[in-house]
């Protein structure tokens, strides 16, 4: 049985309204960019449940992290 990670998702609001989509891997201290969306609010949810349900299919942990940039 494969190990049980924490994989979080960083949502980025972004001044525009648009996201930026990451991954942290708090375990190694790594973070992945995955690109920007939006500022589609129904093409942003479908980028960040796809996301969700695949690291669940894999059986890790998730938690989200959202942080706001200023201009």
């Amino acid at each position: 049985m494969s190990k049980q990670l924490e994989c979080r998702i960083v949502i980025h609001h972004l001044p525009d309204r648009r996201i930026r989509l990451g991954m942290f891997d708090p375990l190694n201290m790594r973070y992945e960019e995955l690109g920007v969306h939006g500022p589609d609010q129904h093409d942003t949810d479908r980028a960040v449940h796809g996301l969700k349900q695949s690291i669940e299919r894999a059986g890790h942990r998730l938690t989200f992290c959202e942080v706001s940039v200023a201009k």
